[in-house]
């Protein structure tokens, strides 16, 4: 496999790039930022922000993605592609495609280093559902001076602080059965870096987070569409890795790669929200039906008749929920809602307020993950619309921002929210929101 590794571009590079960091408590290290939640520590953000109001810069992406920011210290990293499936009339060729992952100093938005990596695998094809998301729609994940991003059928890397790749591991070359493309974030738990990789590998993995080494591999064909996040979650005083894949909860030791405990989910076909946890309780939402589920963390075996708290009707596709209070909440098809955790019931579905037209293509408005800072939920739009709301009983919309001006670009990635700023990317520019 070919690896191009970009030079520092910012002039300062130089000295800051070789200083070892300690990630901070209110850094934003992983998809959905700490232990997955969505919530920030941060207290407060902006409410209001546009293109003329609390944007403290925006750096424009060498291409597309889907990958949410990652904020660690004093950078900014996110993945991007170029080379194909940039022009959905004229994709080009895939062995020119180029998947990047890139640093931003925070304070500025330059850029720092990039890595770029080169495709060798037979990647899917640009058409049908890929077109919606594209070729990197992984989040980084961040630890210490270490980052590990997982670049499609190229693997998973890690790379250190400057830039330079310390090492990479293959993670399978097969596809799902549509051939939608990979989506699921790295996460790092101890000294493992654990990634769903169904749709790559059919297996649930654990890699030494120093080495490369794969340690331990969970192998069943049945693991694919799953496009979901694992979430780390404490049980009896020990942590477990949680996996949303289609039909099944599969808890595993992250340790040894030891299965834990599984549970049976009305979510058959396919699974893209990550599991969302409150007060040693699960819950999950998704499918083509629009199912939803809450279920007792922890046991032994199959503990579908023992665990499970109830099933439900509650429409979501690719969004993960935010749990505030004794309440989640999220967005679907330009609709917001709001259910009881205790359950499942909906207390209430209010259509959103829109300023423009929608960014094209299913599903059209729910690509982005609700995040929550200080009792506020942020929800983007995919049109780059975004909502500051209140959360409580009823829809409290305390804020609707405008799309940024010049930038007709999807925006389907989650926010992410470090030191009182809001870090949000589209296809073309990667933003910084604070006063």
């Amino acid at each position: 496999m070919k690896t191009l590794l970009l030079a520092a571009v910012c002039l300062f590079a130089s000295s800051v790039i070789a200083t070892s960091f300690v990630c901070e408590a209110s850094d934003w290290t992983r998809f959905r930022g700490p232990q997955g939640s969505g919530i920030a520590d941060d207290t407060a953000v902006p409410l209001e922000w546009s293109s003329d109001k609390n944007l403290a810069w925006r750096s424009p992406l060498p291409g597309k993605g889907t990958s949410s920011p990652v904020v660690a210290g004093d950078r900014v990293y996110l993945t991007a592609y170029t080379g194909y499936g940039i022009d959905p009339s004229n994709p080009g060729t895939k062995g020119d495609l180029v998947r990047h992952v890139i640093a931003f100093d925070r304070k500025t938005g330059a850029e720092v280093w990039r890595a770029s990596i080169e495709a060798t695998g037979d990647e899917d094809p640009y058409e049908g559902f890929i077109t919606q998301h594209g070729y990197a729609s992984s989040s980084v994940a961040v630890d210490g001076d270490t980052v590990f991003a997982l670049l499609g059928k190229s693997g998973l890397f890690a790379f250190d602080r400057s830039g330079k790749q310390l090492w990479q591991l293959d993670l399978g070359q097969m596809s799902d059965p549509a051939k939608w493309g990979d989506g699921s974030s790295p996460i790092v738990v101890g000294d493992m870096v654990v990634v769903d990789a169904g749709v790559l590998g059919h297996h649930l993995v654990g890699v030494n987070k120093q080495t490369g080494t794969l340690v331990w591999s969970i192998d069943d064909k049945s693991f694919t569409n799953s496009w979901s996040t694992p979430t780390a979650v404490d049980v009896d005083g020990a942590t477990q890795v949680l996996f949303n894949l289609p039909g099944q909860v599969v808890a595993v030791d992250p340790t040894n790669g030891k299965k834990l405990w599984t549970a049976n989910t009305p979510l058959g076909d396919s699974a893209c929200g990550g599991i969302v946890v409150s007060h040693g309780r699960g819950f999950l939402m998704g499918g083509r039906e629009g199912n939803a589920m809450g279920f007792k963390l922890g046991g032994a075996g199959d503990v579908s008749d023992t665990n499970t708290l109830w099933k439900t009707r509650l429409r979501s596709s690719i969004a993960t929920p935010i749990v505030v209070g004794d309440s989640m909440f999220w967005a679907s098809g330009g609709i917001f809602y709001a259910a009881g955790l205790d359950d499942g019931e909906a207390i209430y579905k209010e259509r959103l307020p829109r300023l423009g037209k929608p960014t094209g293509g299913f599903p059209n408005a729910d690509y982005s993950s609700p995040i929550a800072v200080g009792g506020n939920i942020i929800q983007f739009t995919r049109s780059g619309e975004s909502y500051v709301i209140a959360a409580g009983d009823k829809l409290n919309i305390v804020s609707h921002n405008p799309a940024f001006d010049g930038d007709d670009s999807a925006f389907s990635a989650t926010p992410a929210v470090s030191d009182g700023q809001l870090f949000v990317r589209s296809d073309k520019f990667l933003y910084c929101i604070g006063e």
